[in-house]
């Protein structure tokens, strides 16, 4: 009864289609085939996963191609020594990068300013790209990031770098609070 309903379920609500990919659980695949007992899902693996309709209609099941746009969602972080009028000017080349592009749906505020971070400047950029066809999305990810650096570079900045400093310590350097150097301890 678990399995005729599991059946019932996948094929009457439709999650997903043969040629859909999705996530299920865990996983990621390529639906290949929906039968009476089992659906067949192509792995990022290139194995078969065979998961009983039973299963599969209580899982969570992610179908990516039934999403009307992809989330392009950056955030850059530059040299803490950005200066306020590079960050101005990188934040409307950004702005004008995305506005103009006709496949990019900007919104009202996709790029922002969002904090000073330990060792950066952090720059928020979050639209989204009007396809739903991933090659398609990774193409324009590629030609929009790329954009992204010759502003960032044209700003006359550049990303940051995490970085650690090493302080060296010298007992004969010691300071005392009043600002005069401690005497070394020298062994008997």
């Amino acid at each position: 009864i678990e399995i005729f309903f599991g059946s019932v379920s996948v094929i009457s609500d439709r999650p997903v289609s043969v040629g859909d990919f999705c996530r299920f659980g865990e996983r990621l695949g390529t639906v290949e085939d929906i039968g009476l007992r089992s659906t067949r899902i192509r792995t990022l693996d290139r194995t078969l996963v065979s998961v009983p309709n039973a299963q599969f209609s209580s899982m969570t099941l992610e179908n990516f191609a039934k999403r009307d746009k992809t989330l392009f969602h950056v955030t850059l972080n530059l040299r803490r020594d950005t200066t306020p009028d590079e960050v101005r000017t990188l934040l409307a080349s950004l702005a004008r990068i995305l506005t103009e592009h006709a496949k990019v749906e900007a919104g009202a505020l996709p790029v922002r300013f969002v904090g000073v971070g330990t060792y950066s400047l952090d720059v928020e950029i979050f639209t989204y790209i009007l396809t739903h066809d991933g090659d398609e999305f990774l193409r324009m990810q590629q030609d929009l990031l790329l954009k992204i650096l010759d502003a960032v570079e044209l700003a006359g900045t550049a990303l940051a770098l995490p970085t650690q400093a090493s302080i060296p310590y010298s007992p004969s350097l010691a300071q005392r609070p009043g600002g005069s150097a401690l005497e070394p301890m020298h062994a008997g």
